[in-house]
C-alpha cells in the first residue's frame, strides 16, 4: 500500500507520517489519499473524521486502513496491510508533552483567579 497524507493539521500529518513511514510516496503514485476533507481527484480518499473517528490509535488507523483498502473499488482485490512499526517510544514522548501542556493550561487557569 502506499498513501499520500494531505492534511492541514500539521501534528496529524506528523502522526500519520510517523505511523505510516513506510508507506509514504507522492500523489501521483499513491494508491490512497489520507485527507480531512473531501476534495477532486481520481484516487480513493481516506477521510480523517468521516472514515476514522479522532482521537484514534495505531493500530485502530491500521484496521481502518486495511478495511477501507479492502471495500475499494479502485484497487486490486489482494490483500494489503500497513507495515508493522515499533511505536511505543513516540506514543510516550506524545503523551509526556500533552501531559505537561495540559499541567500547564490548569495552573494558568488557577492563576487567573
Amino acid at each position: 500500500m502506499k498513501v499520500f497524507i494531505n492534511c492541514d493539521c500539521e501534528i496529524l500529518s506528523a502522526t500519520l507520517e510517523k505511523i505510516l513511514s513506510n508507506s509514504i510516496t507522492s500523489q501521483s503514485d499513491a494508491d490512497i489519499i489520507i485527507c480531512e476533507r473531501e476534495f477532486a481527484s481520481n484516487k480513493p480518499l481516506f477521510i480523517i473524521g468521516k472514515d476514522i473517528t479522532q482521537p484514534f490509535s495505531e493500530a485502530e488507523l491500521k484496521q481502518k486502513l486495511s478495511e477501507f483498502l479492502e471495500k475499494s473499488e479502485f484497487l486490486d482485490k489482494k490483500t494489503q496491510s500497513v507495515p508493522e512499526k515499533n511505536f511505543d517510544a513516540f506514543e510516550k514522548n506524545l503523551d509526556e508533552i500533552l501531559l505537561s501542556f495540559k499541567k500547564q493550561i490548569l495552573e494558568l487557569f488557577k492563576n487567573a483567579k
